[in-house]
């Protein structure tokens, strides 16, 4: 769980920036605008917060998942995931570490992601890994009248890249140039969505948030990447 767990929260800061490699793949007469302001709004985001709900639909399930909670960034590399229903769970990736904790099972894993942090938090800066997205996916941009919202959808070039991830689909507010909505769909067919509400950027955070104090009574188990 928490390997996946920490693939998603990749996924979910990664997509503030991929809107800007659209304008290499995509007419630059219709999406410039778009573009530039995406990438303003970046370069000005140092905190974002949001309420979210997550709706995962496995093949093993007769109906979705639902969950929700609250999300937190800071930059430069700083994630909250709280989950509050069904159940509660914590995933807090804070200098270089992520633990994942389950109160209810008086447990937490703890996993050095420092290596691979430094390389996912650069997409927040809309530079060089532009080039390494349009390298495994193709980008289709849509952009119909009748709905609120960008639509970015991503599709893998090669068969290995296809493996692990089918699809990618990304909402992203034309008033607020904020992504709105996230899906991604696995290799084996499973799908994740998110959809964000009562978004907040650039408001102050406090200094304890990205601290967890673990009671003395968890069960802390220590794992590697793979």
């Amino acid at each position: 769980m928490s390997l996946r767990w920490f693939a998603t929260a990749a996924l979910c800061v990664a997509a503030m920036a991929v809107p800007a490699l659209a304008a290499r793949v995509a007419d630059p007469n219709s999406l410039d605008e778009v573009i530039k302001r995406v990438q303003e709004h970046q370069k000005k985001t140092t905190t974002l917060q949001a309420d979210f709900k997550q709706e995962k639909t496995l093949a093993l399930l007769s109906k979705p998942e639902v969950s929700s909670g609250h999300f937190t960034y800071q930059k430069p590399n700083n994630v909250l995931w709280s989950y509050d229903a069904p159940k509660r769970v914590t995933m807090l990736i804070a200098n270089g570490m992520m633990t994942t904790y389950y109160p209810d099972l008086n447990k937490a894993e703890q996993i050095e992601v420092k290596r691979y942090q430094d390389r996912i938090f650069k997409y927040m800066g809309a530079s060089g890994a532009l080039d390494e997205l349009a390298t495994y996916f193709n980008f289709t941009f849509s952009n119909r009248a009748d709905l609120p919202a960008f639509v970015l959808d991503l599709d893998p070039k090669t068969k290995s890249i296809a493996k692990r991830v089918r699809h990618i689909k990304i909402w992203i507010d034309k008033k607020t140039y904020l992504t709105t909505k996230f899906e991604y769909t696995e290799g084996d067919g499973d799908a994740t969505r998110y959809e964000f509400t009562n978004v907040k950027i650039n408001e102050p955070v406090a200094a304890d948030k990205f601290v967890l104090s673990l009671p003395p009574t968890v069960r802390v188990e220590q794992m590697k990447l793979q």
